[in-house]
C-alpha cells in the first residue's frame, strides 16, 4: 500500500518535459532490452531486471500500451537483424511470454497498491 502513495505525479510520464519522456523510455527500452536477452538464458537476476522496469514503470504512470509498444519495437529492430542476417524472425514470437510477464508483474504491482477497504464494524 506504501508504494502507492510514494507516486510523484510530477514524476508521471504525462507531466514530463519532452527530453524527460525521451530519457525515461530510453531508459526503459535499455532495461526491457536486457530483460529480453536474458528471458530464455539461466539469467540469476531476470526477476531483479523485471522488478527495476516494473518499478520505474510504475512510480512513472507508464500506461501498459507505452510497455506493448516498447516491447513492440525492440522486436521491431530484432526482426530486422534477424532478417539482415538470413534468419527466420519466427523465434521473436516466443518473446510474447516476456511481454506478459512483465506486464503481470507491473498489474500485480497495481494491485498490491490499492488500499484495501477496511471492514466496515
Amino acid at each position: 500500500m506504501g508504494v502507492y502513495y510514494k507516486r510523484n505525479p510530477q514524476n508521471f510520464l504525462r507531466n514530463m518535459t519532452a527530453d524527460e519522456r525521451t530519457a525515461l523510455i530510453d531508459d526503459l527500452k535499455e532495461i526491457y532490452r536486457g530483460i529480453i536477452l536474458g528471458y530464455f538464458s539461466d539469467e540469476t537476476k531476470l526477476n531483479e531486471k523485471i522488478d527495476a522496469f516494473v518499478d520505474t514503470a510504475f512510480l512513472a504512470d507508464v500506461s501498459v500500451a507505452q510497455v506493448v509498444e516498447i516491447h513492440m519495437d525492440l522486436m521491431g529492430v530484432f526482426a530486422k537483424q534477424l532478417r539482415l542476417e538470413g534468419r527466420s524472425e519466427e523465434v521473436l514470437l516466443d518473446y510474447r511470454l516476456t511481454l506478459i510477464d512483465t506486464l503481470a508483474h507491473l498489474c500485480e504491482m497495481y494491485r498490491r497498491s490499492i488500499p484495501r477497504e477496511s471492514p466496515e464494524s
